[in-house]
């Protein structure tokens, strides 16, 4: 079995200097594996235990691979001691295509925890040739230009929006201006809303309370009526009585009036109490 390449990688920033680890590897090599030991600040085993491995690498093409070992043509990593910071890898084989810069990240589900600090993989035709280390600093000399570029052309943006900024400061200051204007006028109408509606409820109020008022007013007034109905049919009720009474007394009456006959055979006609026979 072929040997692995040893790398002791400290917990750090990522970041590209002068002062890195070389990985050197031919184009047509494949399934190259490294065995990686992680430490702390301190240099102690770096407790990798429960986290999430990556591998990632920017190739001088401005590709970028991240690889977790688990998706399709991805490499391959073997958990051989995490407690102790240490694992081995497997390349996938994008690496062998392009020359690039390199570091292992450590997460938790959708959080990073830390990162490695960098190295450089260079890949050549033959495995045989030496490596020219100061090509890797020729190549991080023209990345800091190309940023130094892209600061500049940054710097001459900004200024330039700075310009216009001032072309359009009357015209912010007129919008604001504008903005205040509707926002109090928008705060009176708001005032006068709630004045009106505190009138409607107030309103509203006092009108409940007259209904209510009149509601009972109208109750007691319907308890009078049925009273006085009552009342009235009583009184109709003696009124019959009294009618009744009063044509008792008229046959009565009318019994007692002495009624004038012919004859002696004419008496058992009458109904009168008494009767006179003027023969």
């Amino acid at each position: 079995m072929a040997e692995h390449d040893k790398l002791k990688l400290s917990i750090a920033k990522a970041d590209r200097t002068t002062d890195f680890l070389i990985l050197k590897y031919s184009s047509t090599e494949r399934g190259k594996t490294v065995d990686v030991a992680v430490t702390d600040i301190d240099g102690l085993p770096y407790n990798l235990s429960g986290l999430d491995l990556y591998f990632v690498e920017e190739l001088y093409n401005g590709q970028i691979i991240v690889d977790d070992g688990k998706q399709e043509n991805a490499g391959k990593f073997v958990d051989v001691d995490l407690e102790n910071g240490k694992f081995s890898y497997q390349f996938q084989e994008g690496v062998y295509q392009y020359d690039g810069w390199a570091h292992f990240k450590f997460m938790k589900g959708d959080n990073l925890i830390d990162t490695t600090a960098g190295f450089a993989i260079k890949i050549i035709d033959d495995i045989d040739s030496d490596l020219d280390e100061k090509s890797y600093v020729a190549y991080f000399e023209n990345i800091k230009k190309e940023h130094q570029a892209w600061l500049d052309k940054a710097k001459e943006l900004l200024a330039s929006a700075q310009d216009l900024n001032a072309d359009n400061y009357k015209i912010v200051s007129n919008c604001q201006k504008a903005l205040d204007e509707l926002t109090k006028k928008h705060n009176d109408l708001q005032t006068q809303t709630n004045n009106l509606s505190q009138t409607v409820t107030n309103n509203f109020t006092s009108l409940t309370g007259r209904i209510d008022t009149l509601n009972n007013e109208k109750d007691q007034l319907n308890t009078k009526v049925d009273q006085l109905t009552q009342d009235k049919n009583n009184l109709s009720a003696e009124v019959n009585n009294l009618k009744n009474v009063n044509e008792d007394l008229k046959q009565q009456i009318k019994k007692l009036t002495p009624v004038h006959v012919a004859s002696v055979d004419d008496v058992a006609k009458q109904d009168a109490y008494f009767v006179i026979v003027d023969d």
